[in-house]
């Protein structure tokens, strides 16, 4: 499908989509109305192409880069792909269709037989690398309509499926063990994007992530905690939480706006820990799905808080950061089928 006929597509929905809009009737405490717009200015777009040019020319003639996690960690190399998709590259178009499409062969070239996807054996959290390598192949299929790119699809959802733990969450290995909402978020965006694409995913699936998703919910706290009934909430869990909550759905679900503020009062502290650009690549994407007033007050502060560090020609010491970097930044793009709601 040609950029013009993805258009043609995107603008059909958008107006399925306001005209859904109109006729639904909020609660009163529901603030949310899909009102997202905020303007990407030329500095914003000049500095997310000198970032993709710096993780392009880091890129190995296998479509592999050196990854922080483990060798050739699959999950960071797909979040690499999906960094220089953001503004409309994708194999044979686009300034970085050579680079996505070497990207995605090697993604690939990384499936085992049982439909797993990951790096060398020596790589950490294999279901982590899975869910990400199989996110980025699927929006991969959803723009190119690749049959290979379809197969492979399959059987990387089909793992997903058969590894969820009847609690309704995924952990670190592709087995039925109790899950975690780091690992669960991830699992859950992967199989949206095959829904999207055509492929089957049970019911019975969806609602248990549901279940566990909820019961990952602190209700004094008003954040998500890292497992059910575990200790107390914190910003980067909350933020892939709530991405967890709109993934499935549950975009006017009751618990969201105190959600939201959880996240508002937490996204910029003085002291950041190391899982602080983890927790902003899933608020800007939660924040910009609920939009209005939160949206537009965080996005303009992260915009900030990016263009400074990438001052120069300075955009990063490997290539995850950047990547979030770049994901974070380019969400007004709204290219990505994950920023369509």
């Amino acid at each position: 499908m040609n950029r013009k006929n993805r258009f043609s597509q995107n603008i059909y929905l958008i107006v399925l989509f306001l005209f859904a809009l109109t006729r639904g009737n909020a609660a009163e405490n529901q603030e949310f109305l899909f009102d997202a717009h905020v303007p990407l200015d030329s500095t914003a777009e000049r500095a997310i192409e000198g970032a993709q040019n710096w993780l392009a020319e880091r890129q190995r003639q296998d479509g592999s880069w050196d990854t922080r996690y483990g060798r050739n960690n699959a999950g960071e190399i797909a979040y690499a792909i999906l960094a220089l998709m953001v503004n409309g590259s994708v194999p044979g178009e686009g300034k970085f269709a050579k680079e996505v499409g070497r990207g995605l062969q090697f993604l690939l070239n990384s499936q085992r037989e049982n439909g797993l996807i990951m790096g060398a054996s020596d790589s950490q959290g294999p279901m982590y690398q899975h869910a990400l390598a199989t996110l980025a192949i699927l929006e991969i299929y959803g723009m190119t309509q690749n049959p290979r790119t379809r197969s492979a699809a399959s059987k990387a959802v089909n793992l997903i499926i058969e590894t969820q733990h009847e609690g309704g969450g995924w952990r670190y290995q592709p087995k039925i063990t109790p899950g975690d909402i780091s690992i669960s978020v991830m699992q859950v965006m992967a199989l949206r994007a095959a829904v999207e694409t055509g492929l089957h995913v049970p019911d019975e699936t969806i609602e248990r992530a549901i279940r566990f998703i909820k019961n990952c919910f602190h209700e004094e706290e008003k954040g998500f905690t890292y497992m059910p009934n575990h200790n107390g909430a914190a910003f980067p869990r909350t933020g892939a939480g709530l991405v967890c909550l709109q993934t499935v759905g549950l975009h006017d679900d009751p618990i969201i706006p105190d959600v939201v503020k959880y996240l508002m009062n937490n996204a910029f502290p003085e002291k950041e820990d190391s899982h602080q650009w983890y927790g902003h690549y899933y608020t800007s994407i939660a924040l910009y799905h609920y939009g209005g007033s939160p949206w537009k007050t965080y996005y303009p502060k992260i915009r900030k808080k990016i263009l400074n560090e990438w001052k120069g020609d300075d955009y990063g010491y490997h290539i995850l950061n950047t990547a979030w970097r770049i994901l974070i930044l380019g969400v007004p793009y709204r290219y990505l089928p994950i920023y369509q709601r």
